[in-house]
């Protein structure tokens, strides 16, 4: 993802993307309307590079810049994991899952995340206590197959 939003950066963003080039077309690149023909050009200049090569470029003039990843590739960032944004959890009917961990650190009350809770395992408590069924209630409703 590339953000060009002020006049500034999107003059050097196209200077850039023009092979340095002062082509005076500074109006911010905001939103996403269709194509045009600087998007054309940065996609072309953007085609011809890999995407560290992009980010580096860009990071050096000042362009904000990052590459949105897929889910194999954020699972493999090893930064993620150091700041457990990612964690594994034993899951009772999956085994081992990836999940989010807790996003906002604090020293005093950090934050921790729980068991995988399995299908149906508060299904009594929630019934129960938000909707005030009682046991019965619950025992016909599960009979009836309409709750596990």
């Amino acid at each position: 993802m590339i953000s060009a939003g002020g006049r500034e950066m999107a003059a050097r963003l196209m200077r850039l993307v023009d092979g340095g080039a002062a082509t005076g077309d500074d109006a911010p690149l905001v939103g996403s309307a269709g194509p045009d023909a600087r998007r054309a050009r940065i996609d072309a200049w953007c085609a011809a590079h890999t995407v560290e090569e992009i980010c580096a470029a860009l990071g050096e003039i000042g362009v904000p810049a990052g590459p949105v990843r897929t889910i194999p590739e954020v699972a493999r960032d090893p930064h993620l994991w150091d700041r457990q944004m990612l964690v594994k959890m034993d899951d009772a009917v999956a085994g081992e899952m990836y999940l989010p961990g807790a996003t906002i650190k604090m020293s005093k009350t950090p934050g921790r995340i729980g068991p995988v809770p399995t299908p149906g395992q508060h299904t009594d408590e929630i019934i129960g206590n938000v909707l005030g069924y009682d046991a019965s209630t619950i025992g016909n409703l599960r009979s009836a197959g309409a709750i596990a």
